[in-house]
């Protein structure tokens, strides 16, 4: 079990997936945190929808992250702007980004995400050609501090790594 599974037991984090019929409707289901307590897998702890919960941009949702994390906190209209895509040709703008600093600073964001009833998306390089890293929800950025190899064992030919780790990274660490 994991640091984030440890301090939040009654959370479960739901991967993104894209059915045919919402991409007709128009709609996407981003990752999104559910509490076992009870609630449906569209509600978060407070019982909203996203669309309730946190508007595009927030500046209210966006200060209460700012005073919780050491990372950065972009919720500007450019910043979501650039995050609405990937690779892939989907075009969804998210309602804010963050850029953690530390696994405290991913600890704090998901418990602000699971108060407010905010879907979260964990991003890394954001090279999906799907569109698993956009959605209408908060934009996790791991990629910029969260990208170090953390442990290597070369008897058992295993890594352990951060999220936001890419693979040239890591086969420039195992040279």
């Amino acid at each position: 079990m994991d640091a984030l599974s440890m301090a939040f037991p009654g959370i479960v984090i739901l991967h993104t997936k894209w059915y045919q019929r919402d991409l007709i409707n128009g709609s996407s289901l981003p990752m999104t945190i559910r509490s076992t307590a009870g609630k449906s897998e569209t509600e978060g702890a407070a019982g909203k929808s996203a669309r309730q919960a946190g508007a595009k941009g927030d500046p209210r949702i966006a200060a209460r992250i700012g005073r919780a994390i050491e990372g950065e906190v972009h919720f500007d209209a450019f910043s979501r702007g650039r995050y609405s895509t990937d690779a892939s040709i989907y075009q969804i703008e998210p309602l804010g980004v963050v850029v953690p600093k530390t696994i405290a600073d991913v600890a704090a964001v998901i418990e602000i995400a699971r108060e407010e009833g905010l879907p979260l998306l964990p991003r890394g390089g954001g090279s999906s050609q799907c569109g698993q890293t956009v959605g209408e929800a908060l934009v996790l950025d791991v990629s910029k501090h969260l990208n170090n190899v953390i442990d290597f064992d070369p008897g058992s030919a295993t890594a352990r790594v951060q999220p936001g780790i890419v693979l040239d990274s890591l086969n420039a660490f195992l040279k």
